[in-house]
C-alpha cells in the first residue's frame, strides 16, 4: 500500500512538474479558432476550426511564429509544438517602404 502511495505522489510530481514548465515556456497564449472572410470581427466566420491552435511566440525579428496544435482521435491526444515562417515583418516594412516612394513621387510632381 506505502509503494503504490508513493508511485502514485511520483507520478503526480512528475506531471506536474511538466504542466509548471509548459505554462513558464508560453509568452503568449492566443488561441486561433475561428477564420473570417475579412480582417472585421463582424465579419462573415468561414471556418471554425476543430483542433486547438495557438500562436505561443513571436521572434525578435517578428518573421518567425511559434504555434501549438493538439488534436484527439479518440482517446489519444496529440500535441505538436514549432515554428512557422510567416515574414509579416519584411511584408509590412516593404509595403511601408513602397508607401513612401508613392508620397515622394506625388510630393516631387506637385
Amino acid at each position: 500500500m506505502k509503494k503504490l502511495i508513493a508511485i502514485t505522489l511520483l507520478i503526480s510530481v512528475l506531471f506536474l512538474g511538466q504542466a509548471a514548465l509548459a505554462s513558464k515556456e508560453r509568452s503568449l497564449d492566443i488561441p486561433v479558432k475561428t477564420l473570417y472572410s475579412a480582417p472585421l470581427e463582424n465579419s462573415n466566420v468561414i471556418f471554425n476550426i476543430p483542433i486547438d491552435v495557438k500562436l505561443v511566440d513571436i521572434s525578435a525579428d517578428g518573421n518567425w511564429y511559434k504555434v501549438e496544435i493538439s488534436f484527439y482521435l479518440g482517446p489519444f491526444g496529440y500535441t505538436y509544438v514549432g515554428w512557422a515562417y510567416i515574414p509579416v515583418a519584411k511584408i509590412l516594412a516593404e509595403r511601408e517602404k513602397e508607401t513612401q516612394e508613392i508620397a515622394s513621387l506625388l510630393e516631387d510632381n506637385q
